[in-house]
């Protein structure tokens, strides 16, 4: 698969380049990092107006690869990563789990939040008794809150690194299950000599997938469709997409 690249994109206003630029690429607004460049203007009597500009960068396989098994990695509660040497500029690794711990502690949950610094991503765990309500149906309410979460510490330079948040699990558990999907899909294809479709993915989904199968010898696969309809189909050797 080709390495998605930022793009500029415009509209009447910021919102119509971000939908413009999701319908596009035929992602969802937590698969990518939005960056307004220029806000939209008015112009006199309707003339010499400006339009809204915007750059889009796809978050790339950044969510697949943050739930790699950890190489003597070792969670540390927020605020104690890197204690001797204090952190980089623009490398605090706290600072997005002590966001976590405001916005957590304003929806009054009793939760811990941990953080582990990886090469290209920081990882925070929130666990508790009453951190459910933070997945929301279908994990949109925790892809909403890590979207927050990267957009503002990514902003304002507070660290360089890819933020990955998950609760209880979740998100390993769904990458395992969709990881199982995958593979039966690919049996079925290989075995029955056919092209298989799987369900429509989102971005994240169909990065884990692909990257599930990527090993194997026997099928190819590859991401078809637009919009929510945006699908990874996997096909058996030897019938490989031309």
């Amino acid at each position: 698969m080709a390495e998605e690249k930022a793009r500029e994109f415009v509209g009447r206003t910021v919102e119509e380049a971000i939908n413009v630029a999701l319908q596009e690429l035929g992602m969802e607004r937590n698969d990518v990092h939005i960056e307004v460049l220029e806000a939209p203007q008015k112009g006199f009597l309707g003339l010499g107006g400006r339009e809204a500009r915007i750059r889009v960068e796809p978050l790339g396989e950044w969510e697949v690869k943050a739930h790699e098994k950890p190489r003597g990695d070792k969670a540390e509660p927020a605020g104690q990563q890197k204690a001797e040497a204090g952190p980089e500029p623009g490398r605090n690794v706290a600072a997005p789990a002590q966001m976590v711990e405001k916005i957590v502690g304003f929806f009054g949950i009793n939760a811990e939040v941990k953080v582990t610094e990886k090469e290209s991503e920081v990882l925070v765990d929130i666990t508790g008794d009453d951190v459910a309500i933070l997945i929301g149906k279908g994990g949109a309410t925790l892809d909403a809150l890590q979207y927050l979460v990267n957009v503002v510490c990514r902003g304002k330079g507070l660290t360089d690194k890819r933020i990955i948040i998950d609760v209880s699990g979740y998100r390993r558990k769904k990458r395992k299950r969709l990881e199982a999907e995958a593979v039966e899909a690919a049996e079925k294809a290989s075995s029955e000599k056919r092209d298989v479709e799987m369900r429509p993915m989102g971005a994240g989904e169909r990065r884990t997938v692909h990257m599930a199968l990527k090993a194997r010898d026997d099928v190819t696969t590859e991401s078809k469709g637009e919009g929510e309809e945006r699908r990874v189909v996997i096909y058996p050797k030897e019938q490989s997409p031309t």
